[in-house]
C-alpha cells in the first residue's frame, strides 16, 4: 500500500483518477517477444541478526502511534468488458446437471495446529496487515505491516512451532521479532516499509523477503535474504533495494513513469530469479500507469551483489494486458523458465501468462498469453459496499478488486504434471457464478496446466454459500497443491450476521474436478471491527505453503479479527490423511542370502484407500521420506521402493536362526503419520545357496543396465532376469551362469526398456529350486526429443514426446494409411504401444500438439507369433 499521505485523497479526486487507456502495452500482441535490459545495481549490506535484534529493542522502545488505516488500493477505474468465451458457470470442468453449484464432499484436512502469529494492538500500527508467511525446514515465519517474527518449529516431523496455542489473543514466543522499518533500516532510505511478502527458497535454504518503503516518489523494492533457514544470533540477512523508474525498459519508460510509485508488490521464487510484480502511480497518487514486471537474477543477490534486475514496463495497462502480476513460485530445481500470471487489465474471465526465458542471464518476455476462464466480475467493493462483516460499518471489510493474490507451479508426484495454481475473489449468485447483483463474495480457484507451450485450464472452482439470506462470504484467498496433489484455499470468511475470521477448505488429488470440501473455520473471533475506515482496509494478500520438510503438509497465513477492532495474522497447519491401510504380507517367503547368516526376502506391500489415505514418498531433496520399520531382533528393512500411492516395495533382512516368530511393520509417511501391520517369518527353509552384497539397476540413455555382486553361490546354478511387463507378469528377457562357488559381479543390459521399468533376479539352484531378488526400479530420464525405439520392434514400442507436443495425440499409421492405434499423449513424456499382435511391416508413428503440429517416424514392426 501506499503512504498515508499518498492514499488519503478527497473522494473526488479518488473518483476521477485517470487511467492511461491511450498507453498501449508493450506485451499486447500474443507471441511478440521483449528481450530486457539487465541492470546492476548496489551490493548487498550485510547485517548480523544480533545487530538486527538490538535495532528491532530500540524501535519496540518507542511508543506506536495509533492504528494508521490506508485507504483502499487504487483500482475503480478499470473498466473490464464481458469476455464472449466465457461460461456462466461456477466450476469447471462441468460436473453436474445443472452446472452451477459446487460440490462439497468430505471433511476437509485436519487442522493441526493453529497459532496467533502476530497482532494489531501487540505488535504493528498499521491498517491493513497485508498478512504473508512461510515454512523453513527449523522454523515459521509470519508477516505483517509493521512486523517480522520467526517461530522455531519441530526439525523431525512436519509439526508446529514449539509453543502452539488455539487461542486467539495468545501470541507464541518468537526466535525473532522486529519491526519491519527496524529490519530494513539498511536500504529503506529513511522510509517506511509496507506491502511485505516472505518466500523460503527450498534450492537455497534461505528466506527471500520483499517489500516496498514508502517515499513519495522513486521508492524503493527492497529485498531481504537470509544465510540460511534458522533465524539465530548466529545468521546474517544480506539486503538489497532496486528504484524501479531507474531500471531501463525496452523501448522506453512510459511518460510520466520518473517519480512515480511503485506500489503492491508480488513475488514469486525459482532455481533462477526472484519474479517481482507490481502497479505503477505517478507521485500523487492519481494516475495509473501500468503494470510491471521486475526480474531479479538470484545469483546476484547469492552472491553478495551486485543485484541485477530487468524491468518490463508496460507489461499492461489500465485498459489491456496483465494487471496486478503475481510473481510465480516455483520449487522445481529443473526450471529453465518464471512466470507471471494476472488477470487482463481490459476483459474479464480472461487471465494474462507471461513466459519469462533466460531468467538467470539477461530474460526475455514472451507476449501476452491469454487464456480464457469461466465468468468473472469485481468482488462487492466493485458494485457499491464491501463484504459485510457483523459489528462493521455497512460499508464493509474491504476486498479490493479482481486481482490475483498468489501464484505457485507444483509437479504432482504421483501424476509427474507441473500445474500453477492461483486464486482470486468475485461477486457471485446463490448458485456460484459470477454476477455483479449476486450479493456475496466467491473465492475462485484455478489449475493450469500446458504451461510451457500454450497453457490450458484443467479445472476450476469456486468457494461460495448459497444461502439467500446474509451469505458468507469468502475473499482475500490463495491456494497451494502438495506433492501428492491435495489441495488447500485459505481465506477470509464474514458475513452480515457473522465476525471477521479465517478458514480453509481443502480438496484431494482423487475429487471431482472443480470440487473442494466444506470450508472449516480456524478461528471463532467474538468482536466487531470497526476502524472508521470507508470501506475498512482488510487482507490485501494471504498465503498458502507447502510444507519443505515433507512436500505434503501445507500450512496458510490468514486474518481475522482477534480483539474488538483489532486484527491478528493466523498461521493454519494442516495434516494430509494417514498412510493407506497396509494389508498383511503373511508369511514372507525364505528370500536369498546377503551374508554374514542373514536372509533377504523381497515383500510387496499393499495398502488400502479409505478417505484418501495412502502412503507417499516425496522423492530426493526432502528431509522426510517414506519409511518402514520392522521389531524384532536382529530384523531389519532395507531397498524401499514407493511404487504408487497404495503399494511399495522393499527387503526385510533377518537373522536365519530367527525363524517362524510374527514381526510388526511400521510404515511412517514423511509427515510422521504411521500405522502398522504385522508378517511372520517362514521355518523350514533350505540352507541358502547364493549370498547377496547388492542388486542395482540404472538408466545409461534409453537402456537399463542391470548389476549384481554375490560373495558365495555353493549351490547356484544360473541368475534369470526377469522384466515386468505391461501385463504387470513377469518375463525372462535374459541368463547369467553362475561364476562359481565364490560368486563376483554380474551385468546385463536392457536394449529395450520401458519409460518405467521394474526388474527381479530369479536365483535358480543345482537341484532346480529357485528364490527372488529384490525388485529394482528403473526409470528412462524424460527427453525433449521425438524418439521411436526400439526399431526394428516386436512386442513394445517406447515413444517420447518434446514438451511442446505434450497432451496432444499419439497414432500408428499402417503402410495403408490406416490408423492402428490412437491415444492421448500422457504428461510424461513417454508412452508404450504394446504391439505383439500387429502384423509385420513398415508402420508411420505420428504425433500432433494441441495446436496442430505434427512429426513422424518409420518404424519397422516385425512378425511375432500372436498371442493366444
Amino acid at each position: 500500500m501506499q503512504d498515508p499521505i499518498l492514499k488519503k485523497l478527497p473522494a473526488f479526486l479518488v473518483g476521477t483518477l485517470l487511467l492511461l487507456f491511450t498507453q498501449q502495452s508493450l506485451f499486447a500482441q500474443p507471441g511478440q517477444e521483449v528481450t530486457g535490459i539487465p541492470t546492476t545495481g548496489e551490493k548487498g549490506i550485510k547485517v548480523s541478526v544480533a545487530e538486527l535484534n538490538r535495532l528491532a529493542e530500540i524501535a519496540d522502545r518507542i511508543p506506536r502511534p495509533a492504528p494508521i488505516e490506508f485507504e483502499e488500493e487504487l483500482h475503480s477505474n478499470r473498466h473490464p468488458v464481458k469476455n464472449p468465451e466465457a461460461q456462466d458457470v461456477s466450476q469447471w470442468p462441468q460436473n453436474n446437471t445443472n452446472n452451477n453449484f459446487v460440490q462439497r464432499i468430505t471433511a476437509t484436512q485436519a487442522i493441526h495446529s493453529n497459532f496467533l502469529g502476530i497482532d494489531l494492538f501487540a505488535e504493528s500500527s498499521a491498517i491493513p496487515p497485508d498478512c504473508n508467511g512461510d515454512v523453513s525446514s527449523t522454523q515459521v515465519c509470519v508477516i505483517a505491516n509493521g512486523r517480522i517474527k520467526f517461530y522455531n518449529r519441530n526439525t523431525v516431523c512436519a509439526t508446529a512451532q514449539t509453543t502452539p496455542t488455539s487461542g486467539a489473543t495468545t501470541l507464541a514466543s518468537p526466535a525473532f521479532t522486529s519491526t519491519l522499518d527496524a529490519f530494513f533500516t539498511s536500504v529503506r532510505n529513511g522510509s517506511g516499509i509496507s506491502d511485505p511478502h516472505v518466500r523460503y527458497d527450498r534450492q537455497t535454504n534461505r528466506w527471500f523477503i520483499v517489500a516496498i518503503n514508502v517515499a513519495a516518489s522513486s521508492n524503493r523494492c527492497v529485498i531481504a535474504m537470509s544465510s540460511g533457514p534458522t533465524i539465530s544470533v548466529l545468521a546474517n540477512f544480506t539486503f538489497f533495494f532496486f528504484v524501479f523508474d531507474a531500471i531501463s525498459s525496452p523501448p522506453v519508460s512510459p511518460a510520466g513513469y520518473i517519480g512515480g510509485f511503485f506500489d503492491y508488490p508480488t513475488l514469486g521464487v525459482d532455481a533462477n530469479a526472484l519474479y517481482i510484480g507490481g502497479n505503477m502511480f505517478n507521485s500523487a497518487g492519481t494516475t495509473f500507469f501500468g503494470s510491471t514486471l521486475f526480474v531479479v537474477r538470484k545469483s546476484s543477490l547469492t552472491g553478495g551483489g551486485p543485484i541485477v534486475t530487468t524491468a518490463f514496463h508496460l507489461a499492461g495497462t489500465g485498459s489491456t494486458g496483465i494487471y496486478t502480476p503475481q510473481g510465480v513460485d516455483n520449487d522445481d530445481p529443473t526450471a529453465t523458465q518464471g512466470y507471471f500470471v494476472g488477470v487482463d487489465a481490459g476483459v474479464f474471465s480472461r487471465l494474462v501468462f507471461q513466459r519469462i526465458s533466460t531468467p538467470g542471464g539477461t530474460p526475455t518476455a514472451s507476449g501476452s498469453i491469454n487464456l480464457t476462464v469461466p465468468t468473472t466480475t469485481f468482488p462487492l467493493g466493485g458494485s457499491g459496499n464491501a463484504q459485510p462483516a457483523l459489528g462493521t460499518p455497512v460499508t464493509g471489510l474491504a476486498d479490493l478488486d479482481d486481482r490475483l493474490f498468489a501464484a505457485m507451479i507444483r509437479k504432482n508426484k504421483i501424476t509427474g504434471v507441473s500445474s500453477l495454481w492461483t486464486a482470486h475473489n468475485i461477486e457471485v449468485n446463490t448458485s456460484g457464478v459470477a454476477n455483479s447483483a449476486g450479493n456475496r463474495n466467491g473465492s475462485r480457484w484455478y489449475q493450469i496446466d500446458n504451461l510451457v507451450t500454450t497453457p490450458s485450464l484443467t479445472q476450476s472452482g469456486t468457494l461460495f454459500d448459497p444461502a439467500v439470506g446474509n451469505p458468507r462470504g469468502y475473499w482475500i484467498p490463495s491456494i497451494a497443491t502438495s506433492g501428492q496433489g491435495h489441495s488447500v484455499i485459505g481465506s477470509s470468511t464474514a458475513a452480515a450476521n457473522q465476525r471477521a475470521d479465517c478458514g480453509v477448505s481443502g480438496r484431494y488429488r482423487s475429487d471431482a474436478l472443480g470440487t473442494q470440501q466444506s470450508y472449516v473455520l480456524a478461528t471463532a473471533s467474538t468482536s466487531a471491527y470497526d476502524q472508521a475506515g470507508n470501506p475498512e482496509r482488510w487482507g490485501d494478500f494471504s498465503q498458502v505453503i507447502v510444507d519443505p520438510l515433507d512436500d505434503m503438509t501445507i500450512w496458510t497465513f490468514q486474518e481475522y479479527c482477534t480483539g474488538t477492532n483489532d486484527w491478528g495474522v493466523r498461521a493454519i497447519q494442516l495434516k494430509a490423511p494417514p498412510p493407506a491401510a497396509p494389508v498383511s504380507p503373511g508369511t514372507i517367503g525364505c528370500g536369498s542370502g546377503v551374508g554374514g547368516g542373514n536372509r533377504s526376502t523381497s515383500v510387496t506391500l499393499n495398502g488400502t484407500s479409505s478417505n484418501s489415505s495412502e502412503f507417499y514418498d516425496p522423492g530426493t531433496g526432502y528431509t522426510n521420506r517414506l519409511a518402514v520399520t520392522t521389531t524384532g531382533a536382529g530384523a531389519s528393512i532395507s531397498s524401499l521402493v514407493f511404487v504408487n500411492p497404495t503399494q511399495m516395495t522393499f527387503n526385510v533382512i533377518w537373522p536365519t536362526g530367527l525363524t517362524g516368530t510374527t514381526q510388526t511393520l511400521t510404515i511412517t509417511n514423511p509427515d510422521c503419520q504411521s500405522i502398522t501391520t504385522t508378517y511372520t517369518l517362514p521355518t523350514g527353509c533350505a540352507p541358502l545357496p547364493v549370498h547377496w552384497l547388492s542388486f542395482t539397476g540404472r538408466d545409461i540413455g534409453r537402456r537399463v543396465q542391470l548389476n549384481w555382486v554375490t560373495d558365495y553361490e555353493p549351490g547356484n546354478s544360473h541368475f534369470e532376469i526377469e522384466k515386468q511387463d505391461l501385463r504387470s507378469e513377469w518375463t525372462l528377457i535374459a541368463q547369467k551362469n553362475s561364476n562359481g562357488l565364490n560368486g563376483g559381479n554380474y551385468f546385463q543390459v536392457d536394449e529395450n526398456p520401458m519409460p518405467v521399468n521394474f526388474y527381479r533376479l530369479k536365483q535358480v539352484n543345482a537341484d532346480a529350486t529357485f528364490t527372488y531378488s529384490a525388485i529394482v526400479k528403473v526409470e528412462i530420464k524424460s527427453g525433449n526429443k521425438f524418439l521411436v525405439y526400439p526399431n526394428p520392434a516386436k512386442e513394445q514400442l517406447n515413444v517420447e514426446f518434446p514438451e511442446s507436443h505434450r497432451k496432444g495425440t499419439l497414432r500408428l499409421i499402417s503402410s495403408m494409411g490406416d490408423v492402428v492405434y490412437t491415444a492421448r499423449i500422457n504428461s510424461d513424456n513417454k508412452q508404450t504401444i504394446d504391439i505383439a499382435n500387429f502384423s509385420a511391416g513398415n508402420y508411420i508413428v505420428e504425433i500432433e500438439s494441441l495446436a496442430g503440429n505434427r512429426q513422424r517416424s518409420i518404424v519397422l514392426i516385425q512378425r511375432k507369433e500372436p498371442r493366444p
